[in-house]
C-alpha cells in the first residue's frame, strides 16, 4: 500500500472514531435530559409575573408562540442559511446549526432554571423547572450565543467538539445571564445586546484564538452567496421577534421594541451599502456580498439593550448607523488585522456583526441610562452603573470561559490535524451527492478539487476541448 494511501486509511479511522465519538455523547445527552425530565421537568403552565426573561407578565400562550416561531425562524433558517457562503460547508452549516438548537431546546431550560433558583433571594428550596411557550423561547435566546460562537468556528472543529462546546457554553451562558448580569450586577437588556452577542462572541473568538488558525482557506462562489443572502433576509425580516420578544406582550415598551428594531435595521442597512464601496479603492468599487450579508444585521445586535425605552426614533437610526459603520470597517481592516496580527481566525467575521456592534449598543445603553434615569423603571441605584459595569463583566468572563473551554477542546477532544484534514469541506463528516467536488492533494485541475461523476465528465471534456483549441 503507497503511502498516500495508508495515509487515506489513518485519516478515515480518525474521521470513523470521531463520528462515533459525536454518536455516542449524543445518546448519552439525550439519556440524561430523559432522566432531567423525568425528575425535574414541571408541569406545563403559563405563570403571572414570570414572563420571558423577567420582563412584565406574560402574554397568553399563542402570543408566546407568535414570538417563538419567529425566533425560531431565526435560528433554522436564518442562522444556518446566514453560514452556507462556503462553498463546500452547505450541509454543516444548516444541519449542524438544527442540531444546536435541538439540543439547547431541551438543554437551556434546566441551564437557565438552575441558575435562577441559585441566584433567586425568593426561592428557599428546589422546584420543578417551569414549562411554558416563554421558558422555550427564553432558550432559543441562549442557542443563539451558542450558534453566534459556532460562527466563529464552523468548518474548522469536529462535530464531537461542537456537541461539548454546545453543553457546556449553555451552563456559562446561563450563569452569566442569571447570576452575573441580573443578580449580581442588575443590567436590563431585553433584547440580548450583552447577554446573548456580546458573550456569544467573546466566547467564540476566545475559543476559536485558543484552538488556532486553520491550515486552508475555504472556497466560495456566486450560488453559496445567495443561499447566505436568503439567511440574511430571513434574519432581517424576523429579528424584531427577537428583540421584542422579551417585553412584555402587547405593551407600550414591546412596540417600542418592534418600531426601533426595525428602524435600526433599515439604517445599518444603508450604512453598510455606503461604506461598503467607500472604504474600497476607486478601481475596485463593488457591493462586496461578505458586507451585505452581515453588517446590515448589525443595528439589530446593537439596539436590544435600549430598544423598550422611549429614546426616540433619532436615536434608533444613530445607533443603527453606528453598528452599520463599524461592523463594515471590520469585515474590511479589523478582522484582516486579528488574523494576520494575532492568529486570530474568525470564520463568519462574528466580531464584525456581533462582537463590536453589542459594544455600541452596550455603550448606547449607557448613555441612554444617564439620559433618562428613569427609563428603567425604579431601581436601588443608577441604572447606568449597571449598565457599565456589565460591559467589563460580561466580556471578561465570556473570554475565560471560552479560554477554559478551548483548552478543554485540545486536551480532550483533539482534532485531527494531518496534511489530509479537510476543513471547511462537508465530505468529512456528511454522505455527500455524485455531484460533490472533494477537496484531493495532487490531482491534475487546477482548482485543487478531485472531480466525481458529471462533474468530472464536464471538466476532462473541457480540457480536451481547450487541448484542441490549442493545437
Amino acid at each position: 500500500m503507497s503511502d498516500h494511501g495508508g495515509g487515506n486509511v489513518t485519516e478515515q479511522w480518525v474521521v470513523t472514531k470521531a463520528m462515533k465519538n459525536s454518536t455516542n455523547l449524543l445518546a448519552a445527552f439525550q439519556l440524561t435530559l430523559i432522566i432531567l425530565y423525568a425528575i425535574w421537568g414541571g408541569e406545563v403552565v403559563i405563570k403571572l409575573a414570570s414572563g420571558s426573561r423577567g420582563y412584565g407578565i406574560p402574554g397568553t400562550g399563542t402570543q408566546a408562540y407568535n414570538m417563538f416561531i419567529g425566533v425560531l425562524i431565526m435560528m433554522f433558517i436564518g442562522f444556518g442559511y446566514l453560514m452556507t457562503f462556503m462553498k463546500w460547508y452547505g450541509l454543516g452549516a444548516v444541519g449542524f446549526t438544527m442540531l444546536v438548537t435541538a439540543m439547547g431546546l431541551q438543554w437551556a431550560v434546566f441551564t437557565e432554571s438552575f441558575w435562577s433558583q441559585i441566584g433567586s433571594s425568593s426561592d428557599s428550596e428546589w422546584h420543578t423547572v417551569d414549562l411554558d411557550m416563554y421558558s422555550l423561547l427564553n432558550a432559543l435566546y441562549a442557542i443563539s450565543a451558542v450558534l453566534i460562537t459556532f460562527g466563529g468556528l464552523i468548518g474548522k472543529i469536529t462535530p464531537f467538539q461542537l456537541i461539548i462546546i454546545t453543553i457546556v457554553e449553555l451552563i456559562f451562558h446561563s450563569f452569566n445571564y442569571k447570576i452575573l448580569m441580573t443578580s449580581w450586577i442588575g443590567l436590563n437588556d431585553v433584547g440580548g445586546t450583552y447577554i446573548d452577542h456580546m458573550f456569544g462572541a467573546y466566547f467564540g473568538l476566545t475559543v476559536a484564538w485558543v484552538l488556532g488558525k486553520p491550515k486552508t482557506a475555504p472556497a466560495m462562489g456566486v450560488i453559496p452567496d445567495i443561499f447566505s443572502l436568503i439567511g440574511t433576509t430571513f434574519l432581517w425580516v424576523y429579528w424584531p421577534s427577537f428583540v421584542a420578544g422579551a417585553a412584555q406582550a402587547d405593551s407600550d415598551g414591546q412596540e417600542r421594541a418592534f418600531v426601533h428594531t426595525i428602524l435600526a435595521l433599515s439604517a445599518s442597512t444603508i450604512a453598510t451599502f455606503f461604506a461598503n464601496t467607500a472604504l474600497l479603492p476607486d478601481h475596485d468599487k463593488k457591493f462586496r456580498p461578505v458586507d451585505i450579508q452581515n453588517a446590515t444585521l448589525a443595528g439589530g445586535v446593537a439596539i436590544g439593550a435600549v430598544a423598550v425605552l422611549n429614546i426616540g426614533s433619532f436615536c434608533a437610526v444613530m445607533i443603527g448607523i453606528a453598528a452599520g459603520l463599524l461592523s463594515t470597517v471590520g469585515y474590511h481592516r479589523i478582522q484582516p488585522y486579528l488574523e494576520e496580527r494575532w492568529g486570530l481566525h474568525d470564520t463568519c467575521g462574528i466580531h464584525n456583526l456581533h462582537a463590536m456592534p453589542s459594544v455600541v449598543g452596550a455603550i448606547s445603553s449607557v448613555a441612554v441610562a444617564i439620559a433618562l434615569p428613569n427609563g428603567y423603571g425604579p431601581v436601588s441605584k443608577p441604572q447606568w452603573q449597571a449598565q457599565l459595569l456589565a460591559i467589563p463583566v460580561c466580556m471578561g468572563f465570556a473570554v475565560t470561559a471560552g479560554f477554559l473551554v478551548g483548552k478543554f477542546l485540545k486536551i480532550v477532544a483533539p482534532k485531527n490535524d494531518g496534511d489530509d484534514a479537510k476543513d471547511f469541506h462537508d465530505s468529512e463528516w456528511w454522505e455527500v451527492a455524485g455531484d460533490y467536488e472533494h477537496p484531493t492533494i495532487g490531482n491534475n485541475n487546477s482548482s485543487g478539487i478531485e472531480m466525481t461523476g458529471e462533474t468530472a465528465s464536464f471538466h476532462q471534456a473541457l480540457t480536451n476541448k481547450e487541448s484542441e483549441n490549442e493545437v
